[in-house]
């Protein structure tokens, strides 16, 4: 057998030559990009506490890339003040309500650009918000832009954002009806239902629209019933309701409470169906998570259901 023997000069020649070469980690394998997280169709969606005097919503810049940032890297953000119409025109018929743009008088920046941070992927470019004078039938939008960079390029795409606003408050959300309507007068005449509601934030922090028994309107639809059934229920500071008509919907009084613990109103409220009093009692509860959380609700509502 024939040995091979390397003398130092090669070894050292060898060594070096393994040396030169570059680990993918230590390269770059796509261009890096700057970009708006979630921008997706353009759109992004945010939620607004109408609870707050003034709250916060926030886009993410990131950039894009196959290593960490090595620098900072400081991005140009705008408003793109077409782009809300250019959205209405493409996307919505005449038919529907068109989105607006937020009022400027309400709204600012801390700044006009935002920083990513060496050693960072993505940073966040907050928006500051006066909810108090939004309409909760109004659709709103802030439409913006990355426009510069002081490194790296800015993305082909993602890097324009509508931020569409959603109105909320903590008692805001989908809710499941469970309740029986009757006629004050006539026992015979009674409705037991159960619906999934949409309460809709509204007025305050502790305010919501709901719609009674009727669906509830959509973008589109051929009747609305907003003015003709659809009433408000607030939770007062003890957790009591008080309840009152949205337009033109004949509520006469109502009550109840609201239960933090379960997410849960227990209301009653009285109204008036063409010249006929009717009652309706029952239950909302938020939208369970997980299926323990939903059978806790369940037996809960079966006790309460046997006093009814």
């Amino acid at each position: 057998m024939k040995k091979i023997i390397l003398s130092p000069i090669i070894l050292l020649v060898l060594l070096i030559a393994g040396c030169d070469t570059e680990s993918p980690l230590d390269m770059d394998l796509f261009p890096p990009k700057v970009y708006i997280v979630d921008a997706v169709n353009t759109i992004v969606d945010r939620d607004l506490d109408i609870g707050n005097e003034t709250d916060t919503i926030s886009i993410s810049v990131a950039v894009g890339g196959s290593r960490p940032l090595s620098q900072n890297v400081d991005v140009q953000v705008a408003e793109d003040p077409l782009a809300i119409g250019i959205y209405n025109t493409r996307e919505l018929s005449a038919e529907v309500t068109h989105y607006q743009k937020l009022a400027s008088s309400i709204y600012s920046y801390p700044s006009e650009q935002v920083t990513i941070h060496a050693g960072e992927v993505y940073n966040t470019f907050p928006i500051l918000i006066q909810p108090a004078t939004l309409h909760v039938d109004s659709l709103y939008m802030i439409p913006l832009k990355l426009t510069g960079t002081s490194a790296f390029e800015l993305n082909k795409e993602d890097t324009v954002a509508l931020v569409r606003i959603n109105m909320v408050n903590k008692y805001s959300g989908l809710y499941y009806m469970d309740a029986v309507i009757r006629n004050t007068t006539n026992p015979n005449d009674t409705l037991v239902y159960q619906m999934v509601r949409n309460l809709q934030a509204t007025d305050n922090g502790n305010t919501v629209r709901m719609y009674h028994y009727n669906n509830e309107f959509s973008q589109g639809d051929f009747i609305d019933y907003r003015p003709s059934h659809a009433f408000k229920i607030t939770a007062n500071a003890d957790n009591s309701l008080s309840f009152s008509t949205w337009d033109q919907f004949k509520i006469i009084d109502g009550g109840g409470v609201y239960l933090p613990e379960l997410k849960l109103y227990d209301f009653w409220y009285t109204f008036d169906d063409n010249g006929v009093i009717k009652k309706t009692e029952g239950y909302l509860y938020k939208e369970r998570k997980t299926s323990e959380e939903q059978r806790i609700i369940d037996d809960w509502l079966e006790d309460k259901r046997k006093g009814r």
